[in-house]
Formats: C-alpha cells, structure tokens, sequence
C-alpha cells in the first residue's frame, strides 16, 4: 500500500481493488457560474500602498461573493467505482431501518461507520444488478413492500416521524423501495436458483437445532415428515446458503472495485 498526498487531505490505495481516504470533502454547486477576468496596468512605485489597499479590499469582496455563490448541497461520503454515497443517504437508510435508533437523538459514530459499510456492500450489489436487463417493476408491488417496511415499525405514526424527520418525501420512499426489489430479484437471479438443500443437511438441521431449541422450551418436537417442518427448516438453510455465497461475492467484489471515502460518517 502506498500513500499518495492530495490536496486538502491523504489517499490511501491499494492496488486494484482501492480504498482511498480523502479528509474534508463536501459537494458544492456554483449557483451563478460567474468569472472574474482582471485587466493589465502599468503599476508605479508611488501609487504602491494605495493600490495594495485596494486590492486587498477586492479579494475580500470577490471571496464574499463566491461564498454567497456556493450552496452546499450535500456531503459525500463515499466514491463505490462510479457511484457515490452522501450524508443524506446514510440519515435515508437509518431512518428505514427499524431496529436503528431514533435520529432525534445523538447517534453513536460507531453505529454511522457500521452503517456506512453496509451501504457500501450495498451500492455493489446496486450497480451489478443495473447490468443486468429487469423487467420494471409494477406500481402493486411496490405498494405491498412498502407496507411491509411500515408493518417493521411500532406504528405507522412512528415511521412517518423517521421519514419526515430526514426530508423523505413519498415519491423518494417509492424509489428506495423500487431498488430493495431490485436488488432482492438480483439476490434470487445470482445466488438463489444456485443454492440446493439435501435431505441429510434437513435431517442434520432437525436434529442438532430445532428440535433442541423446542425441547429447551418445554415442548415436544413435531415430527420432520410434517410438511410446514420440513419447509420451515430448506428455508432456513437455503438462507444460509444465500448469504455464505453473498458474502463471498462482496469480499471479492470490494477487491476489484474502486473505494474512496472521502469524509467520516
């Protein structure tokens, strides 16, 4: 790994597969795009100090001025290859998840730093998935998953305060629960067609888990023939299997793909 200087802050990188570090970065737009072009003169020694005066008095007017001109839109956080990962995303994705903390309060930087690395793992999976040609999504199915991230919470009334609490509007819940399915029929397309359960893995399961946990609470273990068993426990190890081979993909994934964070959560 090598350390290259930049200006504002350091870069660290690591070969293909890059993680860089960049300190003080946030995102600005010039509303007024507006130049300053100066004009030659000739500069006598006795006009010197009144001239200074002057100029120094410009600099602080031009530098007022296009401090006036620049609006902060947003803070990124994080470059993923050609994508980027913002301030907003990050309070976006807390405020969605129900078991986060409430974002009223102070949210500890550990919790920011370990969300921000999902994030990341996440906006891989996001740009794979766009490779691939998808049907669109229709407007029921959407409806019906965002129902389903509002049942999460204690109450409605509780989700519309995370929400509203971050500036996110109807339209942009719609959006990020458009890229949830998304990215969970690319989940199913990549890994679950792929992943098989035998039977021994069932019957192992039943024997050395469920039914120990049933036992450990005061109750006799139905039998492994029962059909919702059965499906209850593929299931489960189908999971597992999903996440094993999801897991593996975003290791290798992170090592090809270039990562540049540019400011703490």
């Amino acid at each position: 790994m090598k350390n290259d200087s930049c200006a504002g802050g350091f870069a660290q990188t690591e070969g293909r597969g890059s993680l860089k570090t960049i300190s003080s970065a946030t995102a600005v737009k010039d509303e007024n795009q507006s130049r300053v072009s100066g004009s030659s003169f000739i500069l006598h020694p006795s006009s010197f100090t009144e001239l200074r005066g002057v100029i120094v008095a410009l600099l602080i007017f031009a530098f007022a001025g296009l401090a006036h001109a620049q609006k902060v839109v947003d803070q990124i956080l994080v470059l993923v290859n050609d994508g980027v990962i913002t301030r907003t995303d990050l309070l976006w994705s807390l405020a969605l998840d129900p078991d986060a903390p409430s974002l009223e309060g102070n949210i500890g930087s550990d919790l920011l730093r370990l969300k921000l690395e999902v994030m990341i793992e996440y906006r891989l999976v996001q740009q794979e998935a766009a490779r691939i040609p998808a049907a669109e999504i229709p407007q029921e199915e959407i409806d019906r998953e965002r129902n389903k991230l509002i049942a999460e919470f204690a109450s409605e009334a509780a989700f519309r305060r995370r929400v509203e609490a971050v500036g996110l509007t109807s339209e942009k819940i719609n959006d990020l629960v458009r890229e949830r399915i998304t990215i969970n029929r690319f989940v199913d397309f990549r890994f679950r067609s792929f992943v098989f359960v035998t039977d021994q893995e069932i019957k192992k399961y039943y024997e050395e888990n469920l039914a120990p946990e049933i036992r450990r609470a005061g109750q006799v273990p139905p039998p492994l023939d029962e059909s919702d068993i059965r499906q209850r426990i593929t299931e489960t190890l189908r999971q597992q299997k999903i996440n094993e081979e999801l897991d593996r993909w975003l290791r290798e994934a992170r090592q090809r793909a270039d990562i540049v964070i540019l400011a703490e959560p």
